[in-house]
């Protein structure tokens, strides 16, 4: 029976081959889009999920609120891991981790010394007990428990000493030469933790000895980590209560103002206040997105379906007239949307097998095609073709099948009552709200990035390249910027700790002279040269620009400061002197506010320094017109001014993006999904507009007949449409409003859903309407009445 319902379906859709076409295109898009998604989703949610007794590991991660304003740090002050390791018993495992700013690494001397870039980190031994890092030979007590000791993965063993037998080799890293003495696995790649090389913890103090210090308690940075793992049957309650006693005993000036939070380790990577990838809720988003878009295709299906079958009445009639059963002909209906989705869903696979290398690229995954993918992939592929099967199937496989065999073969086909006319336009307008809601989303999403973006908008942010500064002697720095600036096409050179707007920020505490004590707010510090405001266009309110010194010689401060300080002016705070950071020094000038940190944080009052010591970078503002033969220009005068280092440069409009990588990220989804829905709401409209025209064919006919125009006939098609795309609006105008709102919940500094867009929104949609049933509807206007009414 089966055998010959798939024949006969494949038969009758081989001679309708639009509508086989049409339902094929629309549900293969959104089936790839839905596959593309998931596999998206399954790839962030499995991040370190790796891990045996994972629910036991937790990364401890600081909380403050100086001045009121909250602020969220992934590090930890050096010494609580010896604290909580000596004075509590919750713990099976405490270790602290440091990671290396400086990643070059050499190898050799003379004409055989190499350079690599490789991501270095200081760990205790117990670190590869808490997180699961198998080892190939050696063993991190041994390699790790003496100064300069190292481990190496696999892989960087390999790049490292092609060949050869790695452990008791050399290598020169961040303060000195370390011995490899063990090798680990690589770790997996869906891993927020993956380090090259892991050096003795005992050897930290020789690299910074200020971060080091076991009596550190009130510095904070966020390359300082401390993970722990519980004891079996310890309730997490236990030692998250004991946290605020370690503050208490150590560090008494900071109670109630800072504190540590112990975050699970399979949450991390979905906590973007301590630098997560993506949060869940955005996760969650693009999985209801990814349902919408097959919600929409079955729309789709159900239109087209009803439509073709008031050319299939007779066909019924007759199959139930000799003798076919309802379940007999919904078998044979469920045949063809089998065939139907079957080919939708395997050109969905040939859509995603293409698509999942620039997928990867875009989205900044690393989603592999292999067996493992392909299994995943072929279950997921199974599922929706039944799921999708009947959900699209049931509704005409049951309406066909209900069909009066005599009103059949007499081509009857119009419904009784308007039952089935409102049951197609409920779908519709649930396809109109759907794809208003992604249109706002979109919308709103871009819109957010394009203010996060531009704002502050009188700085410089497009142009600045950016380089790594290795060594901090005055000398060589001054020659470095004048041969640089001396370039065609290069405008102006800073150097500083990072630019204006950075994800590296330091904060601490200040005080004005004449004042009993410390200011209740924290403020930050960037140090930068004499020529920071020049090559970033910041606006001096009052005063002058920092002296050239190499030295801290006077500070900038911003009109956020000015104000915090309950000053009268910023003329006013010129020559006040404020203790930051344990140094004392005037103030020069006030510069206008900028943001700092992202849009997700409040503005900070800020301050800036000239200090040597503190510069790591040399921001230069190029012409990008002339960038093709600045860069190779600029790399050979840096590479001869550092030839022991690496050469590597970023521009700022890319840091700036990799702040908002999240957001950017959602935004690309979105826009894409987006125009899929509307492209498959084009054909669910066709697919209406199919059904309406055949269905009125007779009406127009009289109508025409009567001398009705050919404007008035295309109104009767326009008016139902516009009713429903009002009634699509209403109903997904408060829901598109509350889930934009919430999600810009997430900035400080945020753009409103006002009337702009949903009218731009609907302007979309009437242009999409129109330019999709207006051929239809204009066929059927003109058609010769004759022909309409010549029926029987």
């Amino acid at each position: 029976m089966w055998k010959i319902q798939l024949v006969t379906a494949w038969r009758r859709l081989k001679n309708n081959k639009s509508y086989a076409i049409i339902n094929i295109a629309g549900l293969g898009a959104s089936l790839a889009c839905a596959i593309l998604l998931f596999l998206f989703i399954n790839y962030h949610l499995r991040f370190d999920n790796f891990h045996p007794g994972s629910d036991r590991i937790y990364r401890i991660s600081s909380r403050t609120t100086y001045g009121g304003v909250e602020g969220f740090n992934t590090g930890v002050p050096q010494p609580l891991g010896k604290a909580l390791r000596n004075d509590y018993p919750y713990f099976e495992n405490v270790a602290m981790r440091a990671e290396v700013t400086e990643p070059l690494v050499t190898i050799g001397e003379g004409n055989d010394r190499k350079k690599f870039d490789a991501r270095s980190v200081f760990t205790e031994p117990a670190y590869f007990n808490i997180l699961h890092l198998p080892m190939v030979s050696g063993t991190p007590a041994s390699a790790l428990g003496e100064p300069y000791g190292a481990i190496i993965t696999e892989e960087t063993a390999a790049r490292f000493f092609p060949g050869q037998h790695a452990v008791g080799k050399q290598f020169t890293t961040a303060n000195g030469v370390y011995t490899v003495k063990a090798i680990a696995k690589n770790i997996p790649k869906n891993s927020d933790h993956r380090f090259d090389i892991f050096l003795s913890y005992s050897t930290f103090k020789d690299y910074n000895a200020f971060l080091a210090s076991d009596s550190i308690w009130g510095g904070i940075s966020s390359s300082i980590q401390c993970f722990i793992k519980l004891k079996p049957g310890v309730n997490a309650r236990l030692p998250a209560n004991a946290l605020p006693e370690v503050i208490a005993k150590n560090n008494p000036e900071d109670r109630g103002l800072m504190f540590f939070i112990m975050l699970p380790l399979r949450d991390l990577h979905f906590d973007t206040r301590f630098s997560g990838t993506i949060q869940k809720k955005y996760l969650w988003s693009l999985g209801w997105m990814g349902a919408f878009l097959v919600f929409t295709a079955c729309i789709n299906f159900i239109n087209l379906s009803t439509a073709q079958s008031l050319s299939r009445s007779r066909e019924i009639g007759v199959r139930k007239a000799l003798g076919s059963t309802r379940w007999q002909i919904f078998g044979q209906f469920l045949s063809e949307t089998f065939l139907l989705v079957a080919a939708a869903v395997i050109t969905a696979s040939v859509i995603v097998s293409l698509s999942l290398p620039q997928l990867n690229k875009t989205l900044f995954t690393d989603i592999p095609l292999n067996s493992q993918t392909i299994i995943l992939l072929a279950g997921v592929a199974i599922i929706l073709l039944l799921a999708v099967m009947l959900l699209a199937g049931y509704y005409p496989g049951v309406k066909q099948a209900r069909l009066n065999p005599v009103k059949g073969m007499r081509a009857q086909t119009r419904p009784q009552g308007n039952k089935g006319v409102s049951i197609r336009k409920t779908l519709i307008v649930l396809q109109f709200a759907i794809m208003q809601v992604m249109i706002v989303g979109a919308l709103v999403i871009s819109r957010q990035m394009h203010f996060s973006m531009n704002t502050d908008g009188y700085l410089h942010k497009n142009g600045i390249l950016l380089l790594r500064i290795p060594e901090k002697n005055a000398s060589t720095l001054h020659t470095l910027r004048q041969r640089i600036t001396q370039l065609a096409g290069v405008e102006t050179a800073s150097f500083c700790h990072a630019a204006p707007l950075s994800a590296t920020n330091m904060a601490t505490s200040m005080r004005m002279d004449g004042r009993e004590k410390d200011e209740d707010f924290q403020v930050a510090i960037k140090y930068a040269d004499d020529h920071y405001l020049e090559t970033f266009g910041i606006q001096l309110v009052a005063g002058a620009n920092l002296p050239a010194s190499d030295t801290v010689n006077g500070m900038l401060v911003n009109e956020m400061l000015v104000k915090k300080l309950n000053v009268a002016s910023a003329e006013a705070i010129i020559g006040q002197t404020i203790r930051v950071n344990n140094v004392r020094t005037v103030v020069r000038g006030v510069f206008k506010d900028f943001h700092n940190r992202s849009f997700h944080t409040n503005l900070q009052p800020l301050s800036l320094h000239s200090d040597i010591r503190r510069f790591s970078e040399l921001a230069i503002r190029i012409n990008m017109q002339q960038s093709a033969a600045l860069m190779p220009a600029i790399e050979k005068i840096w590479s001869e001014t550092f030839p022991d280092y690496l050469y590597n440069h970023r521009f700022l409009d890319q840091d700036i993006a990799a702040m908002y990588e999240a957001e950017t990220l959602l935004k690309q989804l979105v826009e894409i999904f987006a125009l899929v829905a509307v492209l498959i709401g084009c054909l669910g409209l066709y697919g209406l507009i199919s059904f309406m025209a055949e269905q009125k064919k007779k009406e127009i006919g009289v109508r025409k007949v009567l001398g009705a125009s050919v404007p008035s006939v295309i109104w009767l098609f326009g008016r139902e449409f516009t009713i429903m795309l009002v009634a699509g609006f209403v109903l997904s105008a408060p829901l598109s409003w509350w889930l934009m709102n919430s999600w810009l919940e997430g900035f400080q500094y945020r753009i409103g859903v006002g009337p702009g867009i949903y009218g731009i929104t609907v302007a979309l949609c009437a242009a999409i309407t129109l330019l999709t049933v207006g051929y239809s509807s204009i066929r059927a206007a003109l058609m010769n009445p004759a022909v309409s009414l010549k029926t029987e």
